[in-house]
């Protein structure tokens, strides 16, 4: 049920963009982020708030609002719970919203507005600090890889795992940990923390991704794979991976590897989810 709901959605999500663009900025989380840093002003002053205590309430608050609205859905019928979970996985996938911002940034840059171009890449990026112009294009094909395990591989992975729960845990794990990154916030080591766990496996998997759909050779040669087993390397796997596989794709021009990063990620895609349904069909077989 799970693998046809992450089909339904992804299909939804890549060839219905003109109706889902309406929702385009409720789905961005910035209610989220005013909320977390609602929270911050008024409890940041206590010290439990600042660790794992403050980051799990900020967590779970979401969690339980999205449980209590699907337990009463679902109870009425469970058909509905079905169509729910749909829209639920909607809401948390961000591939309209990478497209996007992605395409924003192409168009800043071929417009010649470096300024614009520079702050739109430090937004991707979840930098706290400025990007300048001769970074940016090697700043901005690193973020779409990383972006997309956070938008879309990492909550596909944990929806296949948990359904709903695994996808709403993912998403705003991710986004607090760039809320509290950006902000300088308390919160930022153990929000991170709780990110890197979660994303661990995934990351490694879209790493593996990239590699067959892009050049396999080059992800591998740029890949350290022995060197990034910990927690704290999950960005860096995907960046490595990502920009090798990229290898001999393009002339070097910004654009172009802009637009390369994001046609490799959905490639990869297609074929991470080819693979989940071989996985189901074996395992339905046999």
């Amino acid at each position: 049920m799970n693998l046809l709901i992450i089909l339904i959605a992804t299909a939804v999500e890549k060839f219905l963009a003109e109706p889902l663009a309406k929702f385009r900025e409720l789905r961005r989380l910035g209610w989220y982020r005013a909320l977390a840093a609602m929270a911050e002003q008024k409890l940041g002053g206590i010290e439990v708030f600042k660790g794992p205590v403050g980051v799990a309430i900020l967590i779970a608050l979401p969690v339980l609002v999205f449980y209590l609205v699907f337990s009463f859905i679902n109870g009425i019928l469970a058909f509905l719970g079905f169509l729910l979970s749909i829209v639920i996985l909607l809401y948390c996938l961000g591939l309209q919203d990478l497209d996007a911002d992605i395409k924003a940034i192409v168009n800043a840059i071929r417009g010649g507005n470096d300024d614009e171009a520079n702050r739109l890449a430090q937004a991707f990026s979840h930098s706290a600090s400025p990007v300048d112009t001769q970074s940016r294009g090697q700043t901005v094909v690193e973020s779409v890889f990383t972006e997309a395990n956070g938008r879309v591989f990492g909550i596909i992975f944990w929806f296949a795992l948990l359904g709903w729960f695994g996808a709403v845990l993912f998403r705003f794990s991710t986004e607090l940990s760039h809320y509290a990154t950006q902000a300088s916030s308390g919160l930022s080591e153990w929000a991170g923390r709780v990110r890197n766990a979660l994303s661990w496996i995934p990351a490694r998997i879209a790493a593996l991704g990239y590699a067959i759909a892009g050049n396999l050779t080059g992800a591998f040669n740029h890949w350290r794979v022995t060197e990034t087993l910990d927690l704290q390397h999950t960005d860096t796997v995907l960046k490595q991976s990502g920009t090798g596989a990229l290898e001999g794709a393009t002339s070097g021009d910004e654009v172009e590897r802009i637009t390369a990063a994001q046609a490799l990620v959905f490639r990869t895609l297609v074929v991470l989810l080819a693979i989940l349904v071989i996985i189901y069909v074996i395992s339905w077989v046999f």
